[in-house]
């Protein structure tokens, strides 16, 4: 009885008395689909969760059917994702692609290809393979890998080559590609003149990271604004600017030859010849000299062969490693035929890195590689870059492979190597990848400290490597909400300035796009100008937003939702606003 009389004088509370501050908290555990439920109750809600979207870094992947993988991804959403990746084993056709587009926010961009094998960690964090020689490959049913994101720090943008659309160069510059200002690329290609394509998009972009590979199926895949692009021949990609969370990491191990020292050379070790060929001058090495036996001089193409020799006939290949500075690394470059002048016993040197092409002097160093290379190289860089990450509090959100397609179970001895070293040292971290046909990226680098594990420039194609991007950002920071202890006025003021920065609409069904009779417009019967539509009641607004494919939040004022449908009729956006007229 005394609880019953306590219970009767208690007073009631409505989740709308808590502060935003506990609002928020209770938001971010909702998915995606569940926050925008929540967004379109009331403006309170709509603010909060804005702002989940604009500060929530997050990505997320899953493998499994095409029809199905967007459903299993959904509950582990953190908020609205804008950019994807999708990497198929089989070639998807385009309608099917499409259905799956629709399925993703309109704004999202997201790009892709057809793989022989692709990789990813599934729901339950576990990786998964696709190719039957596996023991990864869990099912016939894992036959796409994708990866969904939001990084709202940075500003991402999808752009494509189709080769059936004209010259390649041409479509980078419409696409805005080679306007200054990016710092990473993502690219996924199926065309031979990718080499070309990178070394302009990195002259352009000196100081980015591109990394990428080859597809090694039929076509590679965009997708934006809900259309979608299937190509044979050409070439897709993201690009990155402003606080941009994708770092590229790469590696191919590396064991320096035995018995090889490390040798230095000069100005007097090098000479300048015309090839012949339009002018252009290559810059021979002709001589070295060892650390350990000072003033010993030979011919470097002696050096090259003795170490060719002591390499021995289980070696991967010969690499020269050069170095301005041993401290900071070895760049690798593979030793062929093409860098050998037999007349002068040299070697050509491949040019240096940065704005001075030449090299004044430096170290060199001959390096080999094999399996048991490969696993330390990629182990200890990965554990290295983790002890560093968490030394400064960043958060490693996930990853994007692109590992060689000979770094199989035949070269390692056991299947998926490169994804499996990755989830185990970076244990329920998402990984989406691909074996690629030629990796694109940074400058290969042996006996490089933690510090130079991501780098920028210089990028170029490679063989016989990992390339992982990184998806980095700082541990986030407590949130504070302007709203808090905020009253309905604040809230109104707040409401109209988000719904002012909010991304653009999605266009109306129109009578191109197949998906509306031709009488839609007609069928919409809206004024043509603002003032006529202040003039419909409420009711008739919200039917007009809902064939437009508008959201309507509840508690919105009449105003709301005329200067939401304004910009879609004839001269709506020229009219100027006028005052409120009742509450939705």
């Amino acid at each position: 009885m005394a609880d019953d009389a306590i219970a009767s004088v208690a007073p009631s509370m409505n989740v709308l008395d808590l502060d935003p501050e506990h609002l928020l908290l209770g938001f971010e555990t909702l998915s995606a689909r569940e926050q925008a439920t929540a967004k379109a109750t009331c403006k309170l809600f709509y603010i909060l969760i804005d702002e989940i979207g604009r500060t929530t870094s997050f990505l997320t992947s899953a493998v499994g059917q095409l029809s199905g993988v967007v459903g299993e991804l959904s509950p582990r959403l953190e908020a609205k994702p804008s950019m994807g990746i999708l990497f198929s084993k089989d070639d998807v056709a385009a309608g099917d692609l499409k259905k799956l587009a629709r399925k993703l926010p309109y704004h999202i961009e997201m790009v892709g290809g057809h793989m022989s094998v692709v990789a990813g960690t599934d729901a339950a964090g576990n990786l998964v393979q696709s190719n039957s020689v596996c023991p990864h490959a869990r099912s016939p049913a894992h036959e796409v890998a994708l990866t969904l994101g939001r990084f709202p720090e940075a500003t991402v943008r999808s752009f494509s080559v189709d080769m059936r659309k004209g010259s390649w160069r041409t479509q980078l510059e419409q696409q805005g590609v080679l306007t200054p200002g990016w710092k990473v690329f993502l690219l996924v290609s199926l065309l031979r003149e990718t080499a070309e394509i990178v070394s302009l998009v990195q002259a352009t972009h000196p100081d980015a990271a591109i990394i990428g590979g080859f597809a090694t199926g039929d076509a590679v895949y965009r997708v934006k604004e809900h259309s979608v692009e299937s190509i044979s021949e050409g070439l897709v990609g993201l690009m990155f600017s402003g606080n941009v969370p994708l770092a590229a990491f790469v590696s191919r191990g590396a064991r320096s030859v035995a018995d090889t020292p490390t040798f230095t050379f000069g100005a007097d070790d090098l000479e300048v010849i015309d090839t012949g060929s339009d002018g252009e001058s290559v810059q021979l090495l002709t001589h070295l000299a060892a650390d350990d036996d000072i003033g010993a001089r030979q011919p470097a193409l002696e050096a090259a062969i003795a170490a060719f020799q002591q390499a021995g006939s289980g070696s991967g290949g010969l690499c020269v490693g050069l170095a301005s500075a041993p401290g900071d690394g070895f760049e690798l470059t593979p030793l062929d035929q093409s860098m050998v002048v037999q007349q002068h016993a040299a070697l050509i040197l491949p040019s240096r890195r940065g704005e001075e092409s030449t090299w004044p002097s430096g170290s060199l160093r001959f390096y080999s590689f094999d399996p048991e290379s490969c696993r330390l190289d990629l182990t200890r860089r990965l554990t290295e870059l983790k002890a560093h990450a968490e030394a400064k509090g960043d958060r490693l959100l996930g990853a994007v492979m692109f590992t060689c397609a000979g770094r199989t179970h035949h070269f390692f001895g056991e299947p998926a190597f490169d994804a499996t070293t990755f989830s185990k040292i970076f244990e329920g971290v998402p990984l989406i990848g691909m074996y690629a046909g030629g990796e694109i990226g940074p400058p290969l680098l042996a006996d490089a400290p933690p510090s130079k594990a991501f780098q920028v420039g210089g990028a170029g194609m490679h063989g016989f490597t990992a390339i992982f991007g990184m998806f980095v950002v700082p541990k986030r920071q407590p949130r504070e909400s302007e709203l808090a202890f905020a009253d309905a006025d604040a809230v109104a003021a707040a409401f109209t300035d988000v719904r002012s920065r909010s991304e653009p609409t999605p266009p109306p069904l129109s009578e191109s796009s197949g998906d509306a009779p031709s009488s839609f417009r007609e069928a919409l019967a809206l004024p043509t100008s603002v003032a006529g539509l202040r003039a419909l009641p409420i009711k008739a607004l919200k039917v007009a937003m809902a064939k437009l494919g508008i959201g309507v939040t509840p508690g919105s004022e009449k105003e709301d939702l005329v200067q939401a449908i304004a910009p879609h009729i004839e001269g709506g956006e020229d009219e100027a606003d006028g005052e409120g007229q009742g509450s939705a």
